[in-house]
């Protein structure tokens, strides 16, 4: 189109108009000059230029919102792209670090010198966290082992359920996943918003995905009717914690639940 509009400015320029003219005496002469832009003529093909033009600069327009479209496509593919990796990196770790962490607590049982071993608890708690640390010892990541991980929770939370003697701030702090879960179970089962932030700080701490996931439905049902207790601090770190997550990652979506149930604060007031 540029080069038809560049012809027709060529001929413009270059090619004379001619037509006989009756002089004064009576004879007949032919007269030549450039085209003028009165001329019909030059008029039309003038409109013609300027739609080619149009159209032109259209489809130049278009081409460069499309690729900056694409562009902008491709750099998030590569984004979640990245992300996924690094999603099947730590379950890698999270396997890796489990073996290693269940070979350590068999060897030092196996110990034939040293202090005595200590019994093992009578408290149905501490027997059920110590059930989920052996799971997450002697099972290979999968189904299997999340309905059995999942099956321990379940029984923590009817056992805590009413509980009265429960030290939540202890078991929260707790260098034991077991007895973290086991925080988490009391709090679903027991909600009470005064632990909604320390909770929060607990749930996007947690070394593993299961006890997240866990602290945070528990930390749902801590809010839920209570979303005064959500302060914007609180609300901006699980706002970063969902940004780190993939989409559609079960945690991110108790995240998003959450958010949802508390919608941002407006005018120092939850929004309605």
């Amino acid at each position: 189109m540029t080069l038809a509009a560049g012809a027709a400015m060529v001929v413009f320029f270059t090619t004379d108009v001619c037509d006989q003219q009756l002089a004064a005496n009576g004879s007949v002469v032919r007269v030549c000059r450039h085209p003028q832009m009165t001329d019909p003529p030059m008029v039309v093909l003038g409109l013609v230029i300027l739609v080619l033009l149009g159209v032109f600069f259209s489809e130049v327009s278009g081409f460069g919102i499309t690729l900056k479209r694409q562009v902008e496509e491709a750099r998030s593919t590569a984004q979640e792209a990245i992300r996924e990796t690094r999603q099947v990196e730590a379950r890698h770790q999270e396997t890796a670090d489990d073996l290693a962490d269940g070979v350590r607590e068999a060897l030092s049982r196996a110990q034939p010198a040293g202090p005595a071993v200590v019994p093992a608890s009578a408290d149905p708690v501490d027997q059920l966290a110590a059930r989920y640390n052996e799971i997450r010892w002697t099972m290979s990541s999968g189904q299997a082992r999340t309905q059995a991980m999942s099956d321990v929770v379940d029984d923590m939370i009817r056992l805590l359920r009413g509980a009265r003697d429960f030290d939540v701030e202890s078991h929260l702090r707790s260098e034991d996943r077991g007895m973290r879960l086991a925080a988490a179970a009391y709090l679903y089962a027991n909600p009470d918003p005064a632990w909604g932030r320390r909770l929060a700080e607990a749930a996007v701490s947690e070394d593993k995905p299961f006890n997240e996931y866990w602290a945070l439905k528990a930390l749902r049902e801590v809010f839920r009717g209570n979303c005064e207790f959500l302060d914007e601090e609180t609300r901006g770190l699980l706002e970063r914690r969902k940004h780190e997550l993939l989409p559609g990652n079960d945690r991110a979506k108790q995240i998003a639940n959450l958010l949802r149930d508390c919608p941002a604060r407006r005018g120092g007031r939850a929004a309605a």
